[in-house]
């Protein structure tokens, strides 16, 4: 016999009360006070051997009844020998490890290999199990088969499969792992008994095997800069707990530096256009753990350094000197973990382009479309624009849109040649701006443009403008206007146009309209790389020129066709390289290691921070160099809480001996409930008692 509560046994202790109340002797009922023993003191009776039991058959009664009170309390159960073992219900259990650049800290990739071992020593032969590893990608690197083979054997190749992996240098998508994860954690909707001509493997569940709890154990240092975005989107499964074993470094504080991209660029020249002064502004970061605050930052491989004080939770800015020609990373060092302090960096190389003008000067430079283009200023630190202009006749034969990104027309000549010099043009990637500044020139306009892109089509004629005319539709999502998209920026309707040319069949012709006037006529339109303008940007035609939108249109007309910058410490880690692949080209590492970069994929071989080279075919190598994500660099814990507000359950995953213990709690619950011992020894308690007190009636009766 078995009890679901047998500490309510210790209630039969309460048999020894009747017996102590036999034993001692009573008072006699009449007390009469005399005077000669008032003044002595009261000794009760006392146990002796001489004492002996009376009316035993009514002590046995009671002391049984409360025997049989504490049995039925104690909720007794019959098991017999079919209900000694049970069915543990199968687990799913998901083992989810972060592999991210910011486990490459002292010993934290070890101690996830250890409670990753702890888990995975845990299963049992009937458990499902996958082993998952994260960065900003997911792998599953090892699933549970379903196979017969041992459930030591399988744990033992997803932990040797797992000690083959490495921490990578990559960021924290914590988001994306856990849906996928959760997505392989659940148990199938339906489960279906296999048939007996089924040769397929059943799931656990459905080979006599009830389906146990569903669970994801999160091995991770948690930090901060973990992106969970993704967790927003999607609603978690309720089944699904979230089970959370954080690995912690001894030293917790980190310090990081960040090279500005957002005003590298500017302020590499001073504002005189010098570059001999120009500074190199950084950004250090303490985290809120730090301890260390006195940090040095100094060019790899030169005793320049800079010594400065950042406190915990605090940020600096420090603008460093020009680096020599042989510097390429920013070391810092001082603070508790150095896994980020180097930041590789690549002086901008300054390339020379030039801008092309097709169109006669006029008298009043005022009034000429090149006036005003060639004031506007396109030069950085990382190239030189010469505005140059020619006459239709003087255009070369043989442009190239790597040294001249942009041609914009302003007079047109219908001669073959100029139509196939631009044609060529465009099609080797050159863009072409045409300007219909004149009324009188659009129709050539159209006869070049037809020639170039095979479609005649399109037609002309003067609009009619009462007043003036204005810019009533932008589209603010081709990349000649984002920059433009803030409501702060994207009022064009201070600008006035006073002509303008009506150009139809451009949507039949597959022309993308980016603007229009007020009265719906296209204003600005683009196929491939041409564009067209139908009006002119002078003070005669428009106020555009003089507005505050025309540096930033031609700037990004220019710089889109431009070689792609050298990055300064732009590129991250495990992102797309900003070139695309192309034939014969190759990626280079300082160390020597080369890997073709023919498809997206091969980008893959940029896996760690460092200087690298893109070899193009035909064309010099361009440097570039590749740092780690900033959010890696905040190290400082996340707040589990912050999951939970997010809807998932939070808890602990039940390990084999909590689940065998529950499942036989289960059983012996079901047993005593359907046996129901307690009802019958309670009755027998009450007739007991019922008994006990007839008896103790009749013999208080015969006393008296």
């Amino acid at each position: 016999m078995s009890m679901l509560a047998p500490f309510f046994l210790a209630g039969a202790l309460a048999v020894a009360a009747p017996i102590l109340f036999h034993l001692i002797r009573q008072h006699p009922k009449g007390a009469l006070p005399f005077s000669s023993v008032m003044f002595l003191r009261e000794v009760p009776p006392r146990l002796t051997r001489r004492s002996r039991l009376d009316q035993w058959p009514l002590l046995l009664l009671r002391a049984l009844a409360l025997l049989l009170l504490a049995a039925a309390f104690a909720r007794p159960f019959l098991r017999g020998a079919s209900d000694q073992f049970s069915d543990t219900p199968v687990r799913r259990i998901a083992v989810l490890i972060d592999r991210s650049a910011s486990m490459q800290r002292e010993d934290l990739w070890d101690q996830a290999v250890k409670k990753a071992e702890e888990v995975l020593t845990d299963l049992s032969a009937q458990d499902q199990f996958a082993v998952f590893v994260f960065d900003t990608e997911t792998d599953r690197i090892w699933e549970t088969s379903l196979a017969a083979t041992s459930d030591e054997r399988q744990s033992a190749l997803a932990l040797q499969a797992l000690k083959e992996i490495q921490p990578t240098w990559r960021a924290t998508d914590l988001g994306s792992a856990l849906r996928e994860t959760a997505d392989w954690a659940q148990w199938p909707t339906e489960s279906r008994a296999p048939a007996e001509n089924d040769s397929n493997e059943a799931e656990p569940a459905t080979r006599n095997q009830p389906p146990g709890p569903a669970s994801i154990v999160l091995i991770s240092d948690l930090q901060d800069g973990s992106k969970i975005d993704s967790l927003q989107q999607n609603t978690w499964p309720e089944q699904v707990t979230l089970d959370i074993r954080r690995v912690v470094p001894a030293e917790q504080g980190n310090a990081t530096a960040i090279v500005m991209n957002d005003q590298t660029m500017e302020n590499l020249q001073d504002s005189t256009g010098n570059e001999p002064d120009r500074k190199l502004p950084v950004r250090v970061v303490n985290s809120k753990l730090a301890s260390q605050f006195d940090l040095t930052l100094q060019w790899k491989d030169t005793s320049d350094k800079q010594t400065i004080q950042v406190e915990a939770d605090a940020t600096q800015i420090v603008r460093m000197n020009q680096p020599s020609d042989s510097a390429t990373a920013i070391v810092l060092s001082g603070d508790d973990s150095p896994f980020d302090n180097t930041i590789h960096w690549v002086a901008p190389e300054k390339r020379s382009y030039r801008l092309l003008y097709v169109g006669e000067s006029e008298d009043d430079p005022r009034e000429s479309l090149f006036y005003y283009l060639e004031r506007v200023p396109l030069d950085n630190a990382t190239r030189t624009v010469s505005m140059e202009t020619v006459v239709v006749a003087q255009l070369p034969s043989d442009l190239d849109p790597r040294e001249c990104p942009l041609v914009v027309v302003g007079d047109v000549a219908s001669t073959d040649s100029f139509s196939q010099t631009l044609r060529t043009y465009a099609e080797a990637g050159g863009r072409v701006l045409f300007v219909m500044d004149e009324s009188d020139s659009a129709s050539n306009v159209l006869n070049c443009i037809a020639s170039i892109t095979d479609d005649d089509s399109l037609s002309t004629q003067e609009a009619k403008i009462d007043d003036y005319a204005m810019w009533s539709r932008v589209d603010f999502s081709s990349p000649l206007f984002a920059s433009m998209a803030d409501p702060q920026f994207n009022d064009f309707s201070k600008i006035q146009f006073w002509n303008h040319r009506n150009v139809s069949g451009l949507e039949a012709a597959d022309w993308n309209v980016l603007a229009t006037f007020d009265s719906g006529a296209p204003a600005l339109a683009q196929s491939g790389n041409i564009w067209l303008l139908t009006t002119g940007w002078q003070p005669s035609s428009s106020q555009l020129a003089l507005s505050t939108k025309f540096i930033p249109l031609i700037a990004q007309m220019f710089a889109g066709n431009e070689r792609a910058a050298t990055s300064v410490a732009g590129h991250v880690v495990g992102t797309p390289l900003p070139w695309p692949p192309t034939e014969g080209a190759e990626l280079l590492r300082s160390d020597g290691e080369s890997s073709p970069y023919e498809q997206a994929s091969d980008a893959d071989f940029v896996d760690r921070p460092g200087v690298y080279q893109l070899k193009l075919p035909d064309e010099e190598p361009i440097p570039f160099a590749s740092n780690l994500s900033e959010s890696e660099s905040q190290t400082d814990a996340m707040d589990e809480d912050t999951l939970e507000r997010l809807g998932i359950g939070l808890g602990e995953a039940a390990t084999a001996e909590k689940l065998t213990q529950a499942t036989l709690q289960l059983r012996d619950r079901e047993l005593e409930s359907n046996q129901r011992l307690w009802q019958w020894l309670l009755l027998a308690a009450i007739g007991l008692l019922v008994i006990e007190t007839l008896w103790g009636g009749r013999y208080a009766k015969r006393i008296a």
